[in-house]
């Protein structure tokens, strides 16, 4: 197995990007106010053992749609499904220290952090990942997440079918009974991509009806998950913590070479500072740090305009972070008035526990596979 580098984040290194570029824009004293300030509210984000942040969009389904539409998306049903679960999700990422109660701020950038994320939409966790000391552990709660994307009355019958052939399984399963129970797992990032060939295996078994009288009718929407479980290889493999290490490098790349800071008041019990950052010039950079967690981003898609977003920062600490998400449509697009702020709160790691779990059994790829059968076979196709 190809051995894995420790993972190198440090608060740190924001800070003194935060330094750099707030030295720009406006008078040589209120540079420096203003740079100290904004410098000092990231650091204080490290005075903790652990760090969050919470993604969400500040709007209503109907704004959600709006900006959908005016994005591109085809007025309907489906646009409006995703609206809603747009302004209903979030998205939670926590850092912690790897040296119990340690500052994240007195850590050595060769020190190795941990790790964590989860998503819901407004309930209990539908997916929530952590790697922890190297090791990554996942939950997943198959029913809720089926319920939650609005999957056709098969796609849930299917989901309770799975799931309630956890209690039927053997011993020699039980890493895959807690999986399919919703609990925690270990998995080995470097085995993605035999979930994905897992996945696209227990497709073909479906479409040579080896799983019973269901497998042509539901053949292509495993293809379709085969796919998704592909697509979702890049990003299990950046929780080893190499890929989150080159993309925190690249984004402070980034704002050293394009952002200014600018303090914008006080109001709502915080003061406020606006980040500027000229998007066509910043794209490359963005998207070459963005390639290190298997995302993508065509600067030549990017709109050549100026983006501005809103920093929050109380009682001396980063608190918040609002970006319009507007700014990225089209002058035409924009003209239509639509509005989409996305949201982050910044604090301490509490929103996402860093802690591993306990008594976790470890999932591979042959024991999916095999409850997936063992359940096919017994029950005359799931």
């Amino acid at each position: 197995m190809r051995q894995r580098r420790p993972r190198q984040l440090a608060a740190t290194a924001a800070c003194a990007t935060l330094l750099a570029v707030a030295i720009t824009g406006c008078s040589a004293a209120e540079k420096l106010t203003t740079g100290l300030k904004v410098k000092h509210a990231f650091e204080k984000l490290g005075d903790q053992p652990s760090a969050s942040v919470m993604l969400s969009v500040d709007g209503t389904p109907q704004d959600a749609d709006a900006f959908l539409r005016a994005a591109g998306a085809a007025k309907g049903p489906k646009t409006r499904d995703t609206a809603e679960l747009l302004s209903r999700g979030e998205l939670t990422f926590a850092v912690g220290s790897d040296r119990e109660e340690t500052p994240l701020k007195e850590l050595d950038r060769s020190e190795r952090l941990r790790f964590a994320t989860a998503v819901n939409f407004g309930g209990k966790d539908v997916v929530a990942a952590k790697s922890v000391e190297e090791k990554l552990y996942v939950r997943l709660n198959l029913r809720s997440l089926v319920a939650q994307l609005d999957g056709s009355h098969r796609d849930r019958q299917r989901a309770r079918k799975i799931v309630g052939l956890a209690d039927d399984l053997p011993h020699t399963l039980g890493s895959a009974k807690d999986a399919l129970k919703g609990k925690w797992v270990e998995t080995d990032p470097e085995s993605f991509d035999d979930f994905a060939r897992a996945a696209q295996e227990i497709t073909e078994s479906e479409k040579k009806g080896e799983f019973g009288k269901h497998g042509a009718a539901v053949s292509e929407e495993s293809d379709k998950a085969s796919e998704r479980v592909g697509r979702a290889t890049a990003a299990g493999q950046a929780l080893n913590g190499e890929s989150e290490r080159a993309f925190l490098e690249g984004l402070e790349k980034t704002l050293g070479a394009h952002a200014s800071f600018k303090k914008a008041g006080e109001y709502g019990g915080a003061d406020h500072f606006t980040v500027t950052v000229p998007a066509r010039d910043a794209a490359p950079d963005l998207s070459r740090a963005l390639e290190a967690l298997g995302a993508r981003l065509d600067p030549a898609q990017v709109p050549d305009r100026k983006v501005r977003a809103d920093l929050e920062v109380r009682r001396g600490q980063l608190t918040g972070l609002t970006l319009n998400l507007e700014q990225f449509l089209s002058d035409e697009a924009r003209a239509k008035g639509v509005h989409l702020p996305l949201r982050m709160v910044f604090g301490s790691g509490d929103a996402v526990s860093v802690e591993a779990p306990d008594g976790v059994r470890e999932l591979k790829p042959q024991d999916l596979l095999a409850a997936v059968m063992y359940g096919a076979l017994g029950t005359g196709g799931i």
